[in-house]
């Protein structure tokens, strides 16, 4: 008889062990994982309908910005009837003329505006612009507003939607075009890039932003005559928007790895989204949300497209403040991993590829975990 038929089974498992191709070695397959996603996919959808309906389900104005051209007196009673019928609601700003009134509206300084003339009717002033829903409320609300002064009312609208978009909604679908390839997008370069240096995934991201950026206003200038009249600018403003997506997508992934995506996604696609201004104005959104929404890049977006479509870049500025202030934050921690790997590749030259895919978060614990140790083995 050989040896090989002899020799006892291993003691610690009191059993031979399997072939490493049977069954019992690669573990019988299981539901449970499935049944786990379905779980996770149904808290997510959860947490997408507890976003968009807070912020969606009941929007009124708060501190909504009116430019009135009217007496003091006459202004104080019009404050105090909209103060009744909507507290806190509105805020009535005093303009020496009619004209300042309706700059005030072009310039996106004030919501909307009433002109009240010596005599003859009240004119509304409203910006289509800045939301069909924004506008009607105002519109509404100065109505009844001018029939207590016992005058009759017209409307003037002073940056009036395109045949195009006659919903407003153009340059929230502008954003969304850019926000989901964007997360998507992030996580394709990361399961492709992660084992190279992390300028190699900048530089492709860099790419994704221009093409998707032109590829929005192709459809939306182009195709469907909806934001329209501003190609350049609105390129420029996908462009950073994009970049911004993207690359924060990435210096998330380069700290946590994979699990980054998910915050996120969080920030923009649950947070961001619903809060970018394109379905309910930011004057009419909850608490909170009202506070964060003009720092996030996705009302950046909705508000540069507007601004440089209807508005002439008036006010400008803010969203490119924002979108900067995103792209600067997104590559100081890019660099910052990146000087990271650098350090450990000075330690081990031969693992490049395994630092590069290595989280920063587990470099980091590592480093702290080696500097414990030594104090402990020198005393």
């Amino acid at each position: 008889m050989s040896a090989s038929s002899q020799s006892p089974a291993d003691p610690s498992t009191d059993r031979v062990a399997a072939p490493p191709d049977s069954p019992v070695a690669q573990g019988e397959p299981s539901p449970r994982r499935l049944f786990a996603v379905a779980i996770v996919a149904a808290l997510l959808g959860l947490g997408i309908t507890l976003s968009f309906g807070y912020a969606d389900h009941d929007p009124r104005p708060h501190g909504v910005r009116l430019a009135v051209a009217a007496p003091a007196a006459v202004r104080a009673r019009l404050a105090a009837g909209l103060q009744q019928a909507e507290p806190g609601g509105f805020d009535l700003v005093g303009v020496p003329g009619a004209e300042a009134a309706t700059q005030s509206v072009r310039s996106q300084s004030s919501a909307g505006a009433l002109i009240l003339p010596a005599s003859g009717a009240v004119t509304i002033v409203t910006a289509g612009a800045e939301g069909v829903s924004q506008q009607q409320v105002i519109t509404a609300a100065l109505t009844v507003a001018s029939q207590a002064l016992r005058r009759p009312t017209k409307s003037r609208d002073v940056a009036p939607l395109s045949s195009g978009d006659r919903a407003g909604l153009s340059s929230f679908v502008f954003g969304l075009g850019l926000l989901l390839p964007s997360v998507i997008g992030g996580i394709g370069l990361f399961l492709f890039g992660m084992r190279l240096r992390l300028w190699w995934r900048v530089a492709a991201a860099t790419l994704f932003a221009l093409f998707a950026a032109c590829g929005g206003v192709l459809a939306m200038d182009t195709v469907f005559g909806a934001l329209t009249g501003a190609s350049g600018a609105l390129i420029a403003i996908g462009f950073l928007g994009a970049l911004s997506f993207v690359l924060f997508v990435a210096a998330l992934q380069a700290v946590f790895g994979l699990p980054g995506t998910a915050l996120a996604a969080v920030a923009f696609i649950f947070i961001g989204n619903a809060v970018s201004g394109g379905s309910v104005a930011v004057d009419f959104l909850p608490g909170g949300f009202r506070q964060i929404a003009p720092w996030l890049p996705n009302n950046a977006i909705v508000r540069g497209a507007r601004d440089v479509v209807y508005f002439h870049g008036h006010d400008l500025g803010h969203p490119l403040l924002v979108l900067g202030l995103w792209l600067a934050v997104a590559v100081i921690v890019l660099a910052s991993v990146d000087l990271i790997h650098l350090s450990e590749r000075r330690r081990r030259p031969h693992d490049t590829h395994e630092i590069y895919r290595t989280p920063a978060v587990v470099h980091v614990i590592r480093r702290l975990g080696t500097r414990r140790r030594r104090p402990a083995a020198s005393s």
